[in-house]
């Protein structure tokens, strides 16, 4: 007979306001899944069973277990708080009713009443806190009329009837919970399991039984023995052997023990580093393309500053003389504006040269002429051929002779004409522009040409850019535990391979050197002991003592390997039914071929690890991966149980890790296991579509497995104070 939850209803309990009617959820057989965001009553639910189950919460502050009257403040709803007046009370609740078999239903409700003395609602010192009886209703489901239980034992095991508390850990999960349901690197969880499943502790207790009457006879036919050993001195010395082998035995069963705990904690750290270590692997893998990635950022970068540097220089090269672009009819306007400046310029000064040396003036000579050959004849024949008159020496013809003939020695000091005399200022300006005024025509196309190789740069580095942003938001979603630097990746893998290392060499000590030796040990004792036995029927000891001895002996033997076999069929079983919902997880990803391997350690733990088609571990894989893997052997253990399992599973947040691809084939799976499961996510939520759900959301939707679906809703934009979770019910 199956427990199944038919409701859930909530008073005032955290962000759901109001009364049990408002805030209830009808559940069915099958499938129901709570789609919410964050903030929006997912782990608030979930609390609601821890409540039930084991009378606490978990604080979202700090992520610990704590009573309820330790946090009521805190549970009670803000909005409801708010409205309550000093002196006034509030009662917070929940209510579960579920149906066990096609009999009996069942009403459950947990709750207290605070009572507000202060005026700071948020402060425990405001409030007085009284949690009432917990009340258990029943009916019979042919006419539903709820009598109430008053016995506190019949209410306990009316709670525990809904689900068992030995299998409340593979039923009742939250998030990362998953990973911590089985612990394969402990010898005692596997067994665990397998105690819930199996008879093993029949076999384990016979076992001690044996192991006492064993010892116990023994011990009375070593006295034996000892009391007639005078008698027969081989005897006495396959006695001493045997007692001198048990030692060194004991003692190879230490250091096995030891060798045992260092492999399985190197185990321990390799578990824990599982679902880690391909992200870790990952992230260095992007690390490593991240370096390249920003080395060419960088040098692209620098190329495209070192060309816009290029660019302002530009115009001012003047094989380039882009600041002339747009002078095209500005040069001939100058040229000629320059050439009637020269004319102005030249006509002033002539006639400020007439004016002030006339005689220089109409008789002036071409520039450099007489040359000075003729002058030099001219003044040793004290004669001017120019004008054809005398220049005799001391007269001022013959010194005028003399000035022309000296004048390259002399400096020109020509007698500025005009206050501002701007001729060389735009001679210069001229033949300085004149580069520039030849490019004007290339210009346009210059600039072009350089637009285009700047857009050709800037695109390179911004591709580049791009690539280690998309870098850099796939190593966000490569999870890697404690801090974000590479560093921590490459410890994670050094720590992950250092571990194998670790349990390779233990492995090798133990299977190599202590477990061939304790054999040969336990051979030479059981040989010894064989002796011992034959020895002592030849001396006066009673028959009955050495029968007791060898049918003790061989009882116990038989009942270590019945032991020994029970546990291996239902690790075997556990195999089988894991890897079929293994498959069925995995159906609708990417992930194909290879199989759940489970192995007995070294230690005693079972290994649990994931091959390929050749029987080679594959390690690593992601954290959703990793917890996929355990949930198969979670559903295992109920699978594999000889009789029907009989209660439901509730999980929030099961699927965060696993994406897409596998969170489909988790409803599926989790439907053919479970009678009935609870399913609080967040993946399926979309802010932006009408009905909030995303696409996956909407498929679920038309699944036959899926019975029923809400998407929860927070008040959008309101204060705390003021926050109130509401539902729609949308299947």
């Amino acid at each position: 007979m199956a427990s199944i939850i038919n409701s859930i209803s909530f008073k005032n309990f955290f962000n759901y306001y109001d009364d049990y009617e408002k805030n209830k959820y009808d559940l069915d057989k099958g499938v129901n899944i709570i789609v919410a965001d964050n903030g929006a009553g997912k782990s608030k639910f979930f609390n609601a069973f821890l409540w039930l189950f084991k009378g606490v919460i978990l604080d979202s502050d700090d992520k610990v277990e704590k009573s309820i009257k330790d946090v009521f403040v805190k549970i009670i709803s803000d909005k409801a708080k708010n409205e309550t007046s000093i002196h006034d009370n509030v009662t917070c609740g929940i209510r579960v009713e579920y149906s066990y078999g096609s009999l009996w239903k069942y009403e459950i409700t947990k709750s207290f009443i605070a009572t507000r003395i202060g005026e700071e609602i948020t402060s425990p010192e405001s409030w007085q806190f009284f949690e009432n009886e917990t009340e258990v209703n029943k009916t019979e489901l042919v006419l539903i009329k709820y009598k109430p239980v008053y016995d506190e034992d019949e209410k306990r095991k009316i709670i525990d009837k809904l689900i068992m508390p030995k299998f409340r850990r593979y039923s009742f999960l939250q998030g990362e919970e998953v990973d911590n349901i089985i612990d394969f690197t402990k010898k005692s969880s596997i067994e665990d399991a397998v105690r819930n499943l199996t008879d093993i502790q029949k076999y384990e207790r016979l076992f001690e039984v044996t192991e006492y009457i064993r010892n116990r006879a023994e011990k009375d036919l070593q006295s034996q023995n000892k009391a007639s050993s005078e008698q027969n001195e081989r005897l006495s010395i396959a006695t001493f052997e045997k007692e001198k082998t048990q030692l060194q035995l004991g003692h190879e069963l230490e250091l096995l023990k030891q060798y045992e705990d260092n492999y399985e904690k190197a185990e321990q750290e390799k578990i824990n580093l599982d679902k880690t270590y391909a992200n870790a692997e990952k992230r260095k893998e992007i690390d490593d393309k991240l370096k390249i990635a920003n080395k060419k950022v960088r040098e692209a970068n620098d190329e495209y500053m070192e060309f816009l540097d290029r660019i302002n220089n530009r115009f001012f090269d003047g094989n380039f003389a882009w600041i002339s672009m747009g002078f095209e009819n500005i040069m001939p306007s100058y040229k000629d504006l320059n050439e009637s400046f020269t004319q102005k310029r030249y006509k002033k000064k002539a006639l400020i040269e007439v004016k002030e040396n006339p005689n220089n003036f109409f008789h002036c000579l071409p520039v450099d002429s007489p040359d000075l050959v003729s002058l030099q004849n001219m003044i040793d024949n004290e004669h001017c051929y120019v004008c054809n008159r005398e220049a005799k020496e001391g007269t001022s013809e013959y010194n005028y002779l003399l000035e022309l003939r000296d004048r390259p020695k002399e400096k020109s000091k020509e007698k500025p004409f005009v206050k501002n005399d701007l001729k060389d200022f735009f001679d210069s300006l001229q033949i300085n522009a004149q580069p520039f005024y030849n490019k004007i025509e290339s210009v346009k196309d210059s600039v072009t040409q350089t637009r285009k190789k700047e857009e050709e740069l800037k695109s390179k580095l911004n591709k580049l850019k791009e690539n280690v942003k998309s870098l850099k938001d796939e190593r966000k979603n490569v999870l890697v535990s404690g801090d974000d630097s590479e560093n921590n990746a490459i410890n994670i893998i050094q720590s992950y391979q250092q571990a194998i290392r670790q349990m390779e060499n233990a492995r090798t000590k133990i299977d190599d050197n202590f477990k061939p030796k304790i054999k040969k040990l336990r051979a030479d004792i059981r040989s010894l002991g064989n002796e011992i036995s034959s020895l002592s029927m030849s001396q006066d000891i009673p028959k009955g003592f050495v029968d007791n001895y060898d049918i003790a002996k061989d009882i116990s033997h038989a009942t270590e390997k019945a032991k020994e076999r029970v546990y291996q069929n239902m690790i075997d079983l556990l195999e089988k039914h894991a890897n079929k919902h293994f498959q069925n997880l995995i159906s609708r990803s990417e992930v194909s071929g290879g199989i759940l391997k489970f192995e007995k350690s070294p230690s005693g733990a079972i290994a649990f690890n994931y091959v390929d088609n050749n029987n080679h571990i594959v390690a690593g894989n992601s954290e959703g991966f990793q917890r996929m893997k355990k949930f198969s052997v979670v559903m295992a253990i109920i699978s594999a149980n000889k009789s029907e399992y009989n209660y439901p599973l509730l999980a929030d947040a099961p699927i965060s890790a696993f994406g897409s691809a596998f969170t489909e084939g988790f409803f599926e799976a989790t439907g053919n296991v479970f009678p009935q499961s609870i399913i609080l996510v967040k993946e399926l939520y979309d802010v932006n579509t009408e009905d909030n759900l995303n696409s996956l959301g909407r498929r679920l939707l038309k699944d036959n497995n899926v019975k029923t679906m809400y998407v929860n809703h927070v008040t959008p934009g309101a204060e705390q104070i003021d926050r109130v979770t509401t539902k729609t019910k949308i299947k």
